[in-house]
């Protein structure tokens, strides 16, 4: 997509920024884990990260999707994924709402205050005036503080999967900002002092602004993805697009936030193949992982 598409798409409306998910495919059902009924079957936690503007019901549809896709496809997958049972849970990023959200992920990134962010925004074409004067005309002190006590949470969870009793591999799937968490989060894990065993935690990202995926883990941004391709523009190391989303009727649909938004990549092609092969590699990567 060109910069000018690009800018046009996101001169449209605010919302089509926000990450809104649909229900799952009505009368899915859920296939049963043969390695799950073995005591003796090594466990993995599958961890999925909200991203800006979800509420905590949207995150359970997202993580539900997930779920479901997964194990759809884990009959396929290797044998040593097969041979684990994955256990899946949410770690929920609060969203105080679009304005926040985006105004934290700057400073998370790069350090900006809120101000700076936005006026970089509005000199890259990617919002209007409008939008861009209410921002900076409310108080900004508290939409610039990085939200620690999340990271601490997350990285607490993860740390209690993997020691003892539970001894469970970490695989974390986070959408958008959720990704910023779950790299600050991967750092306090491997930042203590008692450290788990290295591999024993993986992130696949997905629809990242981030600039790299820590634990040399995998991701998928597509190219078709307007508020990541526009945060592009403003923060140049953000990750290149690796994936797209085949032309369907999801990239025009505001209910799929301008391509931004998870289901939809686990709705489109190839993004939802790749994102589900990436899992599959850090899976057969974790069993080799012994975290306790």
């Amino acid at each position: 997509m060109s910069v000018m598409s690009t800018n046009r798409y996101l001169g449209l409306s605010l919302s089509v920024l926000l990450g809104v998910a649909w229900l799952p495919e009505a009368g899915a059902q859920m296939p049963a884990q043969s390695a799950c009924h073995n005591a003796a079957a090594p466990r993995t936690a599958i961890y999925f990260v909200n991203g800006v503007t979800t509420t905590r019901d949207e995150a359970r549809l997202n993580g539900g999707k997930l779920e479901l896709q997964f194990l759809h496809k884990l009959p396929t997958m290797a044998p040593a994924v097969q041979a684990m049972c994955h256990l899946f849970f949410l770690n929920i990023n609060p969203t105080s709402g679009a304005v926040k959200d985006f105004l934290e992920a700057g400073q998370q990134r790069l350090g900006l205050t809120s101000t700076t962010f936005w006026q970089g925004l509005e000199g890259a074409g990617l919002a209007t005036s409008g939008v861009i004067a209410q921002v900076l005309q409310r108080s900004v002190n508290n939409a610039d503080q990085i939200d620690q006590e999340t990271i601490q949470r997350h990285a607490s969870a993860y740390r209690e999967q993997i020691a003892s009793p539970s001894c469970r591999r970490v695989l974390i799937v986070p959408h958008s900002q959720g990704n910023l968490y779950s790299n600050a989060s991967y750092d306090e894990v491997y930042g203590q002092v008692e450290k788990p065993p290295l591999g024993a935690l993986k992130i696949v990202g997905v629809a990242t602004p981030a600039d790299a995926v820590q634990g040399g883990g995998l991701y998928r941004t597509s190219s078709t993805d307007v508020l990541i391709s526009g945060i592009r523009l403003v923060l140049s190391g953000t990750l290149p697009a690796n994936t797209h989303w085949g032309i369907s009727p999801l990239l025009v649909s505001p209910a799929y936030s301008g391509g931004h938004s998870f289901i939809g990549y686990l709705t489109a092609e190839p993004s939802r193949t790749q994102i589900l092969t990436d899992m599959e590699s850090s899976l057969i990567a974790l069993a080799s992982v012994n975290p306790c």
